[in-house]
């Protein structure tokens, strides 16, 4: 195999010599010139040139190279009876027991883990390694306890050291859950994961929670769990308190929205706001003496007992069965014959013969059970299409002018053999249904086309003539008794034949994730967007995730799936995943103009391998570059046989903008179906501990009228002459007070906003971004009726004052904070109140530099009349218990 590394300066010179030759006119080179070649050549090999010069360009698929090799290994087992020895020597009731490890091993050995496992030997830690986190102190006074029996020495030497500590309030976390917890990190770090046992002090409940550990880290599916509530009140403010700290600090945190002061001074009362609490009621004083008896809480018959039947009704209801077969596959060549004869199509046979040619390459085809193809009857086909349309289907390829017919529908072509191919298609998907349902498979994988997705039930669209994944769908709850099967369509394009299908119904969730871009991307139209949930009783039950920008990576993808796709999937708690599995958004694709990786594919698959014991089908949609599509699949395969996956490239990159935009607008919209999605609350952009509450400012504050310089005023005045400038009409004695002055009514409602029935912002008077501002390149006016640019919304628009764009504030599309994330431009005028915002200081702004700019608002937005100058006269100032405030 030649070289995966292509360097920038071979391709130059490949592009050199192919130029030259192909042109005939390659001139013969002088013996000087071939002598500094030469010596050129020798000086790089030498290494005496430098490593910078040379630029190298990786491979796109490289990585996916790379793990062809990674195969899901042995797993490690590390344990030594010898360990419960150690007990408490005064206490035979003490929570941290020998029962705890043997108790373990137990229920291992009961469901036959140890013999699956490499044993490997335990072995003391020595001084070195110990001291590598532990002082000498403390390891020498353990040192000396080796041995001891000297039980009132013991305890002595115990009390000064913390006890157990294990709150009476008892968590509800049951034994099956903790494989789930488990299973993610599993595809970090190349499946390099190590699990080390703890805590946990219900013996019963320890001993099923690790053993069912260990069956997956050997690679058994996770086991179902209960149907999920909705989070406390007390969980979603502990989860939205650490997002809130941990947020500017990683990167993925980004799509949760954050307030600054001024939200909370203007709304009222404040919407899905949360506040950090942080209340600590323990001790900050270290004890001399800890309790070393009656210091853990003890449970009542009544309790055990109730505890001990919910663990037995557990343990009755986990399914532990594992299949014969982990992963089946389905693919016949002749699905190859449906092609296009009349032009040059993307979707082609090689679209499937590349992928098979991959599979056998990586060795996977061998590891899998192969499962024959068959044909999909006419009744099963019309599970989900009309019988007009099968009938049309098949007496359309008995034609001539097929070519003719093709015209007819949006983006479809026939061939003879269409009608084959397409029956072909949905049998085989129906022939691997049957066999993970009837339990001979665990999981399967589908190469077949044409593809299906966008076939609707009485027409075809869009390459596709028949849905396949639909009838599957359908197969499943009709012929198996399933009560819940969730669809995942990651193909780039909107599976608008799915969706239509299936979107009165709650039985069959449909989660698409596709490019939009405003309605403008195949297959266009509105019924991709993120407003669209299903209708009648499958409202909620559609959740369409739409880009509005190609470019979408690896990064984007695995938010949308960590904060929509599996919350949502989890509790839905399907019985079998469907996965319309189009690669039209992997790199390089011609069609797609996204940037996904394919071993990004292999984690989606191993996320949503965690869901229904492990019954995920992966079938073929769309995907127009042979080679992506060849290795994405590859990984999806490779994913659900188990084998470790390679990292992502993800690591501290910023989230695009607008995938930002789009999860946050979808996540507005399904928390109404959904409970998982009860975070979806803006959490503070500030310390709180920082700031002073406004209603606390101001029951300490007095406000007061202070004259201005007149004479400075009237100076600017007379100079003006004849020409409008900025400035009052007259000095203060001139001006008749026929209105209520600023003063006056914040003095009258005082008490109004002391009690937060009112709020005030005073604006920053300065800022560091003024300097970013250049007057010179500001129009010669701004018009404030012009609508968002991003989304044509007329209400609440502001400009930017650096590139001048009008667009939509935070209440209707966010276009401007998008619009600042992206430019980083930090100022932007409000055309509702002419008010200016820095979003980097997070404040509003008042300040003369900006009286240009809000006077041409101003006479757009009042028919052409000119803004009082607003600075150095009328001015308010506000003190402190009576000071001044300079």
């Amino acid at each position: 195999m030649s070289s995966p590394v292509v360097t920038r300066r071979a391709a130059q010179k490949a592009k050199i010599q192919t130029r030259s030759v192909a042109s005939g006119t390659a001139r013969p080179q002088s013996s000087a010139l071939l002598e500094a070649k030469k010596r050129a050549r020798q000086k790089i090999s030498s290494g005496e040139k430098r490593n910078s010069d040379i630029q190298t360009l990786r491979d796109p698929y490289q990585t996916t190279m790379e793990a062809r090799n990674l195969i899901h290994g042995a797993t490690g087992l590390v344990y030594d009876r010898q360990m419960a020895q150690h007990l408490c020597l005064w206490d035979e009731n003490y929570p941290e027991c020998p029962a705890r490890l043997t108790s373990v091993l137990d229920r291992c050995q009961e469901l036959k883990l140890f013999e699956r496992c490499q044993k490997i030997d335990p072995k003391p830690a020595t001084k070195e390694q110990i001291l590598l986190k532990h002082t000498e102190e403390h390891f020498e006074i353990l040192k000396k306890t080796s041995g001891s029996h000297d039980e009132v020495a013991l305890e002595d030497l115990s009390s000064r050291f913390d006890a157990i500590y294990i709150h009476p309030g008892e968590m509800e976390v049951t034994p099956a859950a903790y494989t789930h917890l488990l299973s993610p990190l599993m595809s970090l770090a190349e499946g390099k994961v190590a699990v080390i046992l703890e805590g946990g002090y219900c013996l019963r409940s320890l001993a099923e929670g690790a053993a069912l550990t260990l069956r997956t880290l050997l690679g058994d599916p996770c086991p179902n769990i209960e149907p999920l509530e909705a989070p406390c009140e007390s969980v979603q403010e502990t989860i939205l308190n650490c997002i809130s700290v941990q947020r500017p600090f990683w990167k993925c945190l980004q799509v949760h929205r954050t307030y600054g002061l001024e939200e909370v001074n203007n709304i009222n009362p404040p919407r899905e706001l949360h506040q950090v609490v942080s209340v600590f009621k323990g001790i900050t004083e270290r004890p001399e003496r800890f309790d070393t008896r009656n210091c853990y809480p003890v449970q009542n018959e009544e309790r055990i007992r109730t505890v001990n039947e919910r663990l037995q009704r557990l343990e009755m209801s986990t399914n532990l069965r594992v299949a014969p077969n982990r992963v089946c596959l389905v693919y016949d060549e002749a699905m190859a014959e449906h092609r296009n004869v009349f032009e040059v199509h993307p979707e082609c046979p090689k679209r499937i013969t590349s992928i098979w040619d991959k599979l056998g390459e990586f060795g996977v085809v061998g590891r899998m059970h192969r499962v024959g193809s068959r044909v999909a009857t006419v009744e099963e086909l019309c599970l989900v299409h009309s019988p007009e349309h099968v009938k049309l289907m098949e007496e359309s390829v008995q034609r001539k002018d097929l070519e003719v017919i093709g015209e007819q529908y949006n983006s479809v072509y026939f061939h003879s053999s269409t009608w084959n191919c397409a029956t072909l298609a949905a049998g085989s998907v129906l022939q691997v249904v049957d066999d993970v349902l009837n339990g001979n498979s665990r999981c399967g994988v589908c190469v077949v086309r044409p593809p299906g997705h966008h076939a609707e039930s009485d027409l075809p669209h869009g390459f596709c003539i028949f849905n396949n994944v639909s009838v599957a769908a359908e197969y499943a709850v009709r012929s198996h008794g399933l009560k819940r099967v969730l669809i995942v369509d990651w193909d780039v394009h909107h599976g608008n034949g799915t969706q239509h299908i299936f979107e009165t119904r709650r039985d069959v969730l449909y989660i698409s994730l596709h490019r939009f871009d405003q309605g403008n991307f195949f297959p266009k139209g509105p019924d991709g967007d993120y407003v669209e949930v299903g209708s009648g009783t499958g409202e909620g039950f559609n959740v369409n995730i739409p880009w509005n920008r190609r470019g979408m990576g690896d990064a984007e993808y695995t938010a949308a799936f960590h904060n929509i796709i599996m919350p949502i999937a989890y509790e839905f708690d399907p019985e079998l995943v469907l996965v319309s599995a189009g690669f039209d958004a992997a790199i390089g694709d011609p069609l797609g103009g996204c940037k996904v990786s394919p071993e990004a594919y292999g984690h989606f698959t191993h996320w949503l391998s965690s869901l229904a014991n492990g019954r995920v089908i992966i079938c073929l949609e769309g995907g127009y570059n042979v080679n992506s599509i060849a290795y994405a699949m590859t990984m999806c395969s490779k994913a659900l046989l188990g084998d470790p996956l390679p990292p992502l490239d993800i690591c501290n990159r910023d989230l695009n903008s607008s995938c930002i935009e789009t999860i946050r607008n979808v996540l507005s919209v399904q928390k109404k179906y959904w409970k998982c999605l009860k975070f979806n609350k803006k959490v503070p952009n500030f310390v709180s501990e920082d700031t002073t509450n406004l209603s606390e400012m101001v029951q300490g504050m007095t406000i007061s009228d202070e004259p201005c310089d007149s004479d400075s005023t009237n100076e600017r005045t007379r100079n003006a002459g004849n020409e409008p400038q900025p400035g009052p009409s007259g000095s203060r004695g001139e001006v008749k007070k026929d209105h209520q002055s600023l003063s006056d009514y914040l003095a009258e409602n005082a008490a109004a906003l002391a009690n937060e029935e009112m709020f005030a912002v005073v604006p920053l008077k300065n800022c560091p971004h003024l300097a970013l501002l250049d007057p010179s390149q500001a129009p010669n006016e701004i018009n404030t009726n012009v609508p968002c640019e991003e989304c044509a919304s007329p209400r609440e628009n502001w400009i930017c004052l650096h590139c001048f764009r009008t667009l939509c504030g935070r209440y209707v599309g966010e276009h401007m904070l998008y619009h600042h994330l992206d430019t980083e431009h930090p100022l932007a005028l409000s055309f509702s109140d002419l008010s200016v915002w820095c979003y980097k200081c997070e404040s509003y702004i008042d300040n003369p530099m900006l009286y240009k700019y809000k006077n041409m608002a101003h006479v757009s937005k009042f028919g052409g009349e000119e803004m009082v100058w607003p600075y150095g006269s009328d001015t308010l100032h506000l003190t402190m218990d009576g000071t001044p405030k300079n």
